[in-house]
């Protein structure tokens, strides 16, 4: 019997060892989802900071290219006039076209960033969709399981609490039924005949009291009247 009982008792210990290890991993994978979505955000927030980079390197750009093509045109047009202020226009010219090759490398590299970043957040998303349908349905597992174990240690069987909620609900209603005042009956049709049967009773319990009161006057022989005439 007692090695019966230490049995139970360390069954008992390893389903509890169990439900609590259940918890903790349910914890650990929400916190590790949450650092993941800390991440995404990060991530989106990284990416729009290189959106607006990209921008602005377009719009120099755009800028230095239109810089550059006045300076040329200058310079062709006052060579014949002024020579040496032609050769300024031109470096000016090559100027803006060397911070636009500077510019543009800075543009390429920016680009294969904000490309990095858009597959990282892809990868993060997909894997954040993966991982919230694998918690859910571990979730559902491990609620299988620690209502198994709770229903096989017999502590706060949530069967059995529902099942007793219900069965005082209904002993409430049948006390209640039970104590409750007849309806009253709104028949005028039968209300007529119950006094006439009420009224016909009466009278016979009043003859019945007469007749046991003047026993004589009952025993008295009855006189046919065709002997009278």
């Amino acid at each position: 019997m007692y090695s019966l009982k230490r049995l139970f008792i360390t069954v008992k210990t390893q389903i509890d060892d169990i439900v609590d290890d259940f918890e903790n991993h349910e914890a650990v994978a929400g916190a590790a989802m949450k650092d993941l979505e800390d991440w995404r955000s990060q991530t989106r927030i990284h990416q729009h900071r290189l959106q607006k980079m990209l921008a602005q390197f377009e719009s120099q750009l755009a800028e230095l290219a239109t810089e550059a093509a006045m300076w040329s045109a200058r310079a062709t047009k006052i060579r014949e006039s002024d020579e040496q202020k032609a050769l300024e226009c031109v470096k000016r010219m090559v100027r803006a076209q060397q911070q636009s090759k500077l510019i543009d490398t800075q543009l390429q590299a920016t680009q294969k960033q904000h490309a990095k970043l858009e597959a990282d957040l892809a990868s993060i998303q997909n894997r954040l969709h993966t991982l919230g349908t694998q918690k859910a349905v571990f979730a559902a597992r491990q609620n299988r399981i620690q209502l198994q174990s709770s229903l096989k240690s017999g502590r706060d069987n949530p069967m059995e609490q529902a099942q007793k909620i219900f069965n005082r609900w209904e002993e409430a209603i049948t006390g209640a039924e039970l104590t409750s005042p007849e309806p009253p009956n709104n028949d005028p049709l039968a209300d007529s005949f119950i006094q006439e049967e009420d009224a016909l009773a009466l009278k016979m319990l009043l003859d019945e009291l007469t007749a046991k009161a003047n026993p004589k006057k009952n025993d008295a022989p009855k006189i046919d009247p065709e002997q009278e005439n």
